[in-house]
């Protein structure tokens, strides 16, 4: 319920604490010079979280709690392995005590036997700690293994949401349905070709209208002239698109008759 980019500094220095986040490559974001304990302390210490003879204590409990040795905290980052340094990442994230955890492609610089143990410490720790957290991927499929609702952005704008129980296989934007079809995938005998409308994101967005109609293989003619908002298309699911929207129509004027 707060405008975050209006608040002054100490206002927002004091909420930056309840709003820890967890980057998308865990080497870049750790200080090659500081040990992990000196890492995960310094949180403590700036806060003030604890006091200096218990912080010892502190950063040796964060650390079984991402399931990393008490041994871990004198070494420093180039001594882990990707998914260990993601573990620190996320030990220093909860340092902080927060209250909403935000995610940002954590796992996708990570193998994917290591991907799976990633995500299953985040749901772990959600659960223990009563966490809200936002997780950013590209990858539809974790996503859908992470979070209960399911948010896609293009051009910065939610154009489809996701109650929990709906399947991907209901997403009604063709930009959720490219992304889908961009995400590699096995089939005995087959070869999968990604979707060629994934292959366009880079292309720049028109001003008028559907953000989405130069890449879409459904435009028509509304979605050249409107930009189409967010409509319900089933029960807590939502789309911005107006193919999408004239399909739930027709389909609504069919059972009806």
């Amino acid at each position: 319920g707060q405008e975050l980019t209006a608040l002054r500094p100490e206002p927002l220095r004091r909420l930056r604490r309840r709003i820890q986040i967890v980057f998308q490559d865990p080497f870049a974001s750790l200080n090659p010079r500081l040990s992990v304990r000196d890492a995960v302390a310094e949180v403590l210490v700036v806060h003030r979280l604890v006091g200096r003879d218990a912080v010892e204590a502190r950063v040796i409990r964060l650390l079984d709690q991402v399931g990393l040795p008490a041994t871990a905290a004198a070494r420093y980052p180039a001594d882990f392995s990707g998914g260990q340094r993601q573990r620190i990442c996320i030990a220093r994230a909860l340092a902080a005590e927060p209250d909403i955890l935000i995610a940002d492609e954590p796992v996708s610089s990570l193998d994917v036997s290591i991907q799976a143990q990633i995500l299953n410490l985040l749901l772990e720790l959600r659960e223990q700690l009563g966490l809200a957290m936002l997780f950013i991927s590209h990858n539809l499929h974790v996503v859908r293994r992470v979070a209960e609702r399911m948010g896609v952005m293009f051009g910065g704008r939610i154009v489809e949401m996701l109650p929990p129980g709906v399947p991907l296989e209901a997403a009604r934007h063709p930009y959720t349905q490219a992304l889908l079809a961009a995400a590699p995938r096995l089939q005995l005998g087959q070869v999968v070709v990604r979707d060629e409308v994934a292959a366009e994101l880079a292309m720049a967005l028109p001003t008028v209208g559907c953000p989405f109609r130069d890449r879409c293989p459904y435009v028509f003619e509304p979605c050249h002239e409107i930009d189409p908002p967010l409509l319900p298309v089933g029960s807590d699911h939502l789309v911005a698109c107006h193919y999408a929207a004239s399909g739930e129509s027709h389909a609504a004027a069919k059972s009806a008759t």
